[in-house]
């Protein structure tokens, strides 16, 4: 299996060759990368290369390396305005496409319900891609007033998930 170093440095020598798709399988494991802009959606388009890269950093995960602390281009947060004395909501969005889960396994409880607090560092749903598990933390302290999707619904990169009351 790779390491997260191979797996970055592939990631890269792609990234700067004219290949469009790598495959990979050991038996144990499968690999693809593939170069396909006109594939993403029109949001992901405008993500930054580093962003763009980064959903191959799951890979890493699945390697056994300790998975990168998701940043603010990944996480990014989007303040939604009803009216002007209305106090501001912070939209939670999705940092990558997947498939959204309220709880880590079937039947569990979930990480966070409405009228929930959360902290920065809370862990609000996960979202799954090609057995794959992302956590997407708040980043945000205050209080879950809506969730925006529903358990296994497939989401985009971008797409609101959680609506927050921030304290």
């Amino acid at each position: 299996m790779f390491t997260k170093q191979e797996l970055q440095d592939i990631i890269e020598l792609i990234g700067r060759s004219p290949v469009q798709k790598f495959k990979y399988s050991d038996g144990t494991a499968q690999l693809l990368i593939v170069k396909d802009n006109a594939a993403l959606p029109p949001k992901a388009d405008k993500r930054s290369t580093k962003a763009a890269s980064e959903p191959m950093a799951e890979h890493a995960e699945a390697a056994g390396a300790k998975p990168s602390e998701p940043d603010g281009a990944q996480t990014a947060m989007a303040e939604k305005n009803a009216e002007p004395d209305a106090p501001k909501l912070i939209e939670i969005v999705a940092p990558t496409v997947g498939t959204f889960y309220t709880s880590a396994e079937q039947g569990a409880v979930p990480f966070v319900q409405v009228g929930d607090k959360v902290t920065p560092e809370k862990v609000v749903c996960v979202l799954e891609a090609m057995k794959l598990f992302t956590e997407v933390s708040a980043k945000v302290s205050g209080e879950i007033v809506e969730i925006a999707v529903e358990n296994g619904q497939f989401v985009e990169y971008g797409q609101p998930l959680f609506i927050v009351k921030p304290e």
